[in-house]
């Protein structure tokens, strides 16, 4: 598991590491005496956890997975918790499809996430971000990555490459 401090927080970095970590040695373990075909593997996963956020003095942004009974038993506010959601894609490097340009822009992609209430609402207590989206081709998606000024991480998502997909 990704390092944790005293209040049980792990940098957010080390935190995805550690379960892009765990889910590939579960998709090993699942035949450990055999090698799997490629399109026998786990191609996508999602994990959505409730978390609470931190950012540590160096500008770490730092979590904490929160236990559903925790917030029952009232030991966590329910509006200082963040939903924090891990899209895995995996691709084979042996297994080559042709290469098609993208349906969508970079320019598309980063308007349809600078118009998500999410980022308005950040815009809007942390100023103008920096939306940076990177087509992958294996999986025809779009990686894009969300900084605030200082170069923070502020969020991470996945968007679909269709041309009238919702995002996601």
């Amino acid at each position: 598991m990704a390092a944790v401090n005293a209040s049980g927080e792990a940098e957010l970095k080390a935190f995805l590491e550690a379960a892009g970590r765990s889910l590939a040695d579960a998709q090993q373990g699942l035949v450990p005496q055999e090698r799997l075909a490629t399109d026998m593997v786990i191609a996508t996963a999602d994990l959505e956890l409730k978390v609470t956020m931190n950012t540590a003095p160096d500008g770490r942004l730092l979590v904490r997975p929160i236990a559903l009974a925790d917030i029952a038993q009232g030991k966590v506010a329910a509006d200082t918790l963040s939903t924090l959601r891990i899209n895995f894609v995996a691709s084979a490097s042996e297994v080559r499809a042709p290469t098609q340009p993208p349906k969508k822009t970079p320019g598309s992609v980063t308007d349809a996430i600078r118009n998500r209430d999410d980022i308005r609402n950040l815009t809007r207590v942390l100023g103008e971000l920096d939306i940076n989206p990177i087509f992958v081709p294996e999986s025809r998606t779009w990686q894009v990555v969300v900084k605030d000024a200082k170069g923070r991480l502020i969020r991470e998502t996945i968007v679909p490459d269709e041309p009238e997909g919702r995002v996601s």
